[in-house]
């Protein structure tokens, strides 16, 4: 099995980078638009497209506050993947995030593409967004 993995430091608390990876205005600020209500068991639904037309939903299987989530895409592109997990640590800086896709057959185009553009959303949209209050969501995002 392939997996993706990202680590980053974020200069923010664990609170408030658990806020952006749980909470519905979080999430859309970064990645895209959201639905959520943050509890285990229940479905998150993103919108991607131009106007939001393709829906991917993920249910909710794990969060335990300030220090980890983890989804299960459940209707979408990804529901061949095993996991979707954000770890967070506190760290000197900040907070330390590991990311982690697991769980594909194989590394193809499809792949590489979701591996650069959790690496954008990650390390740039996110990243600016509890930094600077600023994040950069799609479809405002580059077209990798």
């Amino acid at each position: 099995m392939n997996n993706i993995l990202h680590r980053i430091i974020i200069e923010a608390s664990p609170e408030k980078v658990y806020g952006a990876l749980t909470e519905q205005d979080g999430l859309s600020a970064w990645w895209t638009k959201a639905k959520t209500d943050a509890k285990i068991g229940s479905a998150a639904s993103f919108f991607f497209g131009p106007g939001g037309e393709h829906q991917v939903r993920m249910e909710i299987t794990d969060l335990e506050p300030n220090e980890r989530i983890c989804w299960k895409c459940i209707e979408g592109p990804w529901v061949n993947t095993e996991a979707f997990q954000f770890h967070l640590q506190a760290h000197e800086r900040g907070t330390a995030l590991q990311f982690s896709n697991l769980g594909w057959s194989e590394p193809d185009e499809f792949f590489m593409h979701c591996n650069s553009k959790w690496g954008f959303f990650l390390t740039v949209s996110l990243k600016k967004l509890l930094e600077t209050g600023k994040g950069q969501p799609h479809p405002h995002d580059p077209n990798i």
